[in-house]
């Protein structure tokens, strides 16, 4: 299994946006091919700091949802609410 983990740092005021676009995307589209989960983590000791984590069947499959017109189009509202982009890890699960 294939993890995407890519921290944010969210513009004052709009954690509640940032997740609940989250949520909204998970809600009202259809699961992209390979996707198992995500889980949404807030940083305890830096303010406004996000993470995303993926778990995906492989890379190729995270690869064509970001690829898509759909994902491009989130991607454009999400940016509204992210003031920065800090890191991306790509993982393999081992247990």
């Amino acid at each position: 299994m294939y993890t995407h983990i890519v921290s944010f740092k969210v513009k004052k005021g709009e954690g509640i946006s940032f997740v609940e676009l989250q949520q909204f995307e998970e809600i009202t589209e259809a699961k992209p091919a390979g996707l198992d989960h995500f889980h949404i983590f807030k940083d305890r000791n830096e303010e406004n700091r996000f993470f995303l984590v993926e778990y995906w069947s492989s890379k190729e499959d995270k690869d064509r949802m970001e690829n898509s017109k759909e994902y491009q189009l989130f991607n454009e509202h999400r940016k509204l609410v992210i003031e920065k982009k800090y890191e991306t890890f790509e993982c393999d699960v081992i247990i």
